[in-house]
């Protein structure tokens, strides 16, 4: 993996997970995610690129205070990669932590898992 990659990646990412138009959701996604990749919550899996879009537009319809932003530079090792943000939601709005584990095949994300904690 290259420096190069993971600014990519990170900027993409960012970019899809604040994306309101479905179709450039999709392109953005589509560039970084590998069409098998499966996304791991702690309460469902998520399959497919089309499935993860609709996931982050019904986010992002549901609520207008929906944001999220990296909280520092994404860092990587072998074939995975941790990128640590900020989710901004709900009408208070509260903000949770994030970090997103990436396991990559090739240059595209496989398998993705996502953490979540409150901030105090």
């Amino acid at each position: 993996m290259t420096h190069e990659l993971i600014r990519n990646l990170q900027q993409k990412h960012v970019a899809a997970w604040n994306e309101k138009d479905p179709a450039s959701r999709l392109a953005l996604l589509t560039e970084i995610y590998d069409a098998r990749i499966r996304m791991h919550d702690k309460d469902f899996t998520l399959t497919g690129i089309g499935a993860i879009s609709d996931f982050i537009g019904k986010l992002i319809a549901d609520d207008p205070n929906y944001s999220f932003a990296a909280a520092k530079d994404m860092d990587f090792t072998q074939n995975g990669a941790r990128l640590y943000g900020k989710i901004v939601v709900g009408p208070k709005p509260d903000t949770f932590r994030s970090m997103d584990f990436f396991i990559l095949d090739g240059s595209k994300v496989i398998e993705l898992y996502v953490f979540m904690d409150l901030e105090a």
